[in-house]
């Protein structure tokens, strides 16, 4: 199985804009750090801009971690917002097209069909 990394950086990224792609819902399990202590974590949505992360302990905006993706070397990206334990980054260098593609492909969130539907004729 394939996790995700996270570690803080010491430099920091240039504050960016709002939200510059769209992005797709997954469910992608993963692991968060900050000095040497790791817990898991959870990708809840990605783009090739950035992704939200759902963590066990906060992430202070401005932060700038390492994310690691499955099948992908660390990437570093800047806590954009935090919510409690919910945190939005932005990755400093964009994912191309065919990564985020590969990754939705295995990780993207398909809601189940509503019981009514299964039920057409």
């Amino acid at each position: 199985m394939f996790s995700v990394q996270i570690s803080l950086v010491q430099n920091a990224i240039k504050a960016g804009g709002r939200r510059s792609a769209a992005r797709s819902e997954v469910q992608m399990p993963g692991r968060v750090g900050d000095q040497g202590i790791r817990s898991v974590c959870r990708i809840s949505d990605l783009s090739i801009a950035g992704a939200r992360l759902e963590t066990y302990q906060a992430l202070p905006p401005h932060s700038v971690v390492m994310v690691t993706l499955p099948g992908q070397p660390p990437r570093r990206a800047r806590i954009v917002w935090s919510d409690d334990y919910t945190a939005g980054c932005a990755f400093e260098e964009p994912l191309s097209e065919a990564v985020l593609d590969q990754l939705v492909a295995i990780y993207g969130f398909v809601p189940a069909l509503p019981e009514i539907a299964m039920f057409r004729a």
